[in-house]
């Protein structure tokens, strides 16, 4: 799943628990694995990975990497105005939101680190990650995955302010 769908829910998460912002935190990070599990779309990172030795590679060899990463930084920055915009409203908030971006998109940077070392404690969360990804399997996936991304934050930011208002 794209970046924006993670932080979104992840600082909604983490909103809705002011009082407790570990479990907040804790709520954001498992919702990773959860919003995986869905029929979704990725970026293609094959450009960032060595597939012989499954490890990160050097992407500014390539211009189609290259690219691909302006794009996932595109994506973050854009992920992070739009939980700024909705949850944003005072010092507690901000705290609040930054908590619930950064467990609902820890998942990702950690995966990261699994290519980039390969060892302890990144392996664990890589064969998280791996068990969990796309788990739902659907037809016309590219369709359902895209509508997804959208529907799914939406709807947990419904539910957001239905609790919080």
């Amino acid at each position: 799943m794209i970046l924006t769908p993670h932080a979104i829910v992840g600082a909604a998460l983490a909103n809705l628990f002011p009082n407790d912002p570990a479990l907040g935190f804790g709520l954001a990070f498992a919702s990773h694995y959860v919003l995986d599990m869905l029929p979704h779309t990725d970026y293609d990172i094959s450009g960032f990975l060595d597939t012989k030795n499954k490890t990160v590679k050097s992407i500014f060899k390539e211009t189609k990497s290259a690219l691909h990463l302006l794009l996932i930084a595109a994506d973050f920055i854009f992920a992070i105005f739009l939980c700024f915009l909705i949850f944003v409203r005072n010092r507690q908030s901000l705290i609040l939101t930054l908590i619930g971006i950064i467990g609902g998109l820890l998942p990702d940077f950690f995966q990261l680190l699994y290519y980039k070392f390969k060892c302890q404690p990144w392996t664990f969360f890589q064969k998280i990650h791996d068990r969990l990804h796309a788990l739902i399997k659907v037809k016309n996936e590219k369709f359902w995955g895209i509508l997804f991304q959208f529907v799914v934050p939406i709807f947990v930011l419904v539910i957001y302010f239905l609790v919080k208002h």
